[in-house]
């Protein structure tokens, strides 16, 4: 972060400029985090497995701390392990988003990843009211690059 001063002469007048400091937003790590809450919380409860509810708390918690697209890899990962296989669409390979989640790099990835997980997903996994939701989600997801 720096200041910026600049001090012109116009008409006579001396003006000064300044730049104030400009916070790079750290949203992309932020709210992809918070997005990726807002999914796991409209998941059905039902289409967990029985081992996700003593690992929800913390899985929900650990987003919070998530700082990189890697840690959006593995966490999608994890995820997926905890959704009962009958809540995938025919034909969608979670082995293949998992093995694509362990390989994210950028924060664009992850938010594809997550678009992609998703969209893997039959819509009789979500609670009733993710489809109001996920119009916001999905563009909130397109603006992280």
């Amino acid at each position: 972060m720096f200041f910026v001063c600049m001090i012109s002469s116009f008409a006579g007048a001396n003006v000064a400029f300044a730049q104030l400091p400009v916070k790079v937003p750290t949203a992309a790590t932020g709210n992809i985090g918070n997005l990726f809450s807002q999914f796991t919380n409209s998941v059905k409860p039902e289409s967990f497995t029985s081992q996700w509810a003593g690992s929800k708390g913390n899985f929900l918690s650990g987003l919070n701390k998530v700082k990189d697209a890697a840690g959006i890899g593995k966490n999608v990962a994890t995820l997926a392990g905890f959704i009962k296989p009958d809540m995938f669409k025919s034909g969608f390979n979670v082995q293949n988003l998992i093995q694509t989640a362990n390989t994210v790099k950028t924060m664009g990835a992850a938010a594809n990843l997550l678009k992609t997980f998703e969209g893997g997903l039959k819509p009789t996994a979500f609670l009733s009211n993710w489809t109001q939701k996920r119009t916001g989600w999905l563009s909130a997801l397109n603006l992280i690059k």
